[in-house]
């Protein structure tokens, strides 16, 4: 995880617990100083607020309408199989991001369920 990667809000464990990224936090990974946080692995339980198709073995969103993660090979599928992302989507933040760069809003997601 580098930090050109993160944004405030991102949901990352520090210590083993999931916890949203704020200001303080960011500062410090922007200033290199030794901090414990690593990505969150992306799961079924933070997919929550997502559809999963059956037929398809994908989760959509409905405000990314033409978008769906692909959770066997985690990438992010456009219009039922054109692969839209190079990299693969396995950490909460790297969803966060691409949500909010289609679509403008923040992806909301339970983190008080996984305290």
């Amino acid at each position: 995880m580098f930090a050109n990667e993160l944004r405030l809000g991102n949901i990352v464990l520090e210590a083993g617990k999931p916890v949203a990224l704020d200001v303080p936090k960011l500062i410090s990974i922007l200033q290199g100083q030794e901090v414990a946080f690593e990505p969150m692995p992306l799961t079924v339980e933070w997919l929550s607020g997502a559809t999963y198709n059956e037929l398809e073995h994908e989760y959509t969103f409905q405000e990314l309408s033409q978008w769906a993660l692909d959770p066997e090979y985690k990438e992010i599928v456009f219009n039922g199989g054109y692969i839209a992302t190079s990299a693969p989507v396995e950490y909460v933040h790297q969803l966060q991001n691409f949500f909010f760069v289609m679509t403008g809003q923040e992806l909301a997601l339970p983190l008080e369920a996984f305290q």
